[in-house]
């Protein structure tokens, strides 16, 4: 296929997924299974702190709170939980957030009232003659205060379950987003051989390029020609994104819990990605992560409480090779289950525009897929389904590649639209006139390396246990 047939295909596919946006939504691979119990559970979130631990706990952020769109079709909100696959009593979340507003709102009226008394003491004073009425309002201030405690320690208690449940409540859908996958785009047809083919562990071990240690589950070294192939393959892949106009960037391996739950992963989960115990004493909030430069985390982090000056600076594209972290999959052999991977990242900021979406969308997934077609290889473009996406995305779009051993398609790239879930939680903002706003994300993962090698050297194999490298790849690893 021509490339030029090839984009005008993928445009029309396009056109469905960006022609509207369907509104704002864990950052793992496995979907969140938290249950209908939600509320009731003990509560230990990092990104928000509730009255009663403000006093001891630093937050590194506090979420902007307004849940009023999301609660607006609760039929909608019950379907889309439906259509994910999780397990949630929106119901109750409602309850109880709806129960918190009005008891802030009392609280509010209260605290109006005791200014007003405060002000009215003040004007009081200066005339003797006022005393019985001055001792009347300090009655009535005091009566008015112990309200306010009593209701601020029904608030936090109210707080430990309304706030945090909502928040953790997933992106909404995307109008374009289903119930099944859909296959946008397909390069030839599954690889055949005539003898049986092995697997890139065995064909790695064989030409002593790839060595599996016992240190840890999935510890390996890439070795000679295949260790030279993941810096030729982060190279193809970063290329086309720079010349789209990305700018390089350098992010942190680590970033704060809050960041993590930021980035929609539910507090109860962060321990399975990859956090470091603290030391005694040390609160939640201030728990490191190891994630890696190359994830959406990092990226994250780095616009956490920034603001754009300017809506004539958007869209701000950058992108990263680096190190990307996830918890270890026992279900694939590996490279394809690894904990760590080098990773071409890219990460893109914009306003909530439709049609400035839909061009964005569409350059990265021409791009990505111009670099897969240049592999040669077999791949699917799919557009996953509601329950195949992570809680802070509306939409996903995975790069497939197949796997002669496995006869599996693991996901070797992945386009995330996550509107403006992340930024509101974050305050990652643009100015505009005398106002703010925040601002949509789309992530980016164009390669994860090992599982390109992992699958590439299958697909490539020789019935002697030799694989053959891709010319375009071939000819970069000539120059090295």
């Amino acid at each position: 296929m021509r490339w030029g047939q090839t984009a005008g295909l993928v445009g029309r596919h396009l056109h469905g997924l960006c022609t509207q946006r369907g509104g704002v939504s864990t950052t793992r691979k496995a979907r969140l299974s938290w249950t209908a119990n939600l509320c009731s559970e003990e509560v230990s979130s990092a990104l928000y702190v509730p009255g009663s631990k403000g006093t001891t706990v630093d937050g590194v952020v506090s979420p902007y709170l307004d849940f009023s769109k999301q609660f607006e079709d609760i039929g909608a909100l019950e379907r889309s939980i439906s259509q994910r696959d999780m397990h949630v009593d929106i119901t109750e979340i409602v309850k109880k957030w709806s129960e918190w507003r009005e008891l802030e709102e009392h609280k509010t009226d209260l605290e109006e009232r005791r200014a007003t008394i405060t002000k009215a003491l003040n004007v009081l004073k200066s005339n003797p003659k006022n005393k019985d009425r001055i001792n009347e309002l300090k009655e009535h201030g005091k009566t008015v205060r112990n309200e306010v405690k009593a209701l601020t320690h029904k608030l936090w208690d109210l707080q430990e379950v309304a706030v945090i449940s909502a928040l953790s409540l997933p992106n909404n859908l995307h109008d374009s987003t289903g119930s099944d996958d859909k296959v946008l785009f397909s390069l030839s047809r599954k690889p055949h051989f005539h003898f049986q083919p092995r697997s890139h562990v065995d064909l790695g071990v064989r030409s002593r390029e790839l060595e599996f240690v016992d240190n840890s589950p999935t510890a390996y070294y890439l070795k000679n020609k295949l260790a030279l192939l993941e810096l030729v393959c982060n190279d193809h892949f970063l290329s086309p994104l720079r010349d789209q106009g990305f700018l390089m960037m350098s992010n942190s391996d680590f970033v704060k819990a809050a960041i993590v739950e930021g980035c929609g992963v539910h507090h109860g989960d962060r321990t399975q990605h990859n956090e470091l115990s603290a030391g005694m004493g040390h609160e939640t909030s201030s728990h490191l992560h190891l994630v890696g430069g190359g994830s959406l985390h990092a990226f994250a982090a780095y616009f956490t409480k920034q603001i754009i000056d300017k809506s004539d600076h958007l869209p701000v594209k950058v992108a990263t090779v680096g190190r990307h972290y996830n918890p270890a999959s026992k279900k694939h052999p590996g490279l394809l289950g690894c904990r760590q991977s080098s990773v071409v990242d890219g990460f893109v900021l914009y306003e909530d525009v439709g049609l400035q979406e839909r061009k964005l969308l569409e350059e990265v997934m021409i791009t990505m897929i111009q670099s897969y077609l240049s592999i040669g290889l077999h791949f699917q473009v799919v557009q996953y389904s509601a329950k195949k996406l992570q809680t802070h995305e509306s939409a996903a779009i995975g790069f497939l590649m197949f796997s002669p051993h496995t006869e599996q398609y693991h996901e070797v790239g992945r386009i995330s639209l996550c509107g403006d879930y992340i930024s509101r939680r974050l305050w990652s903002l643009c100015k505009k006139d005398k106002a703010a706003s925040f601002l949509s994300m789309l992530h980016v993962q164009a390669c994860h390396t090992a599982r390109v090698l992992a699958l590439l050297v299958e697909n490539m194999q020789e019935e002697n246990g030799t694989y053959s490298v891709p010319g375009c790849l071939q000819s970069a690893l000539d120059s090295y």
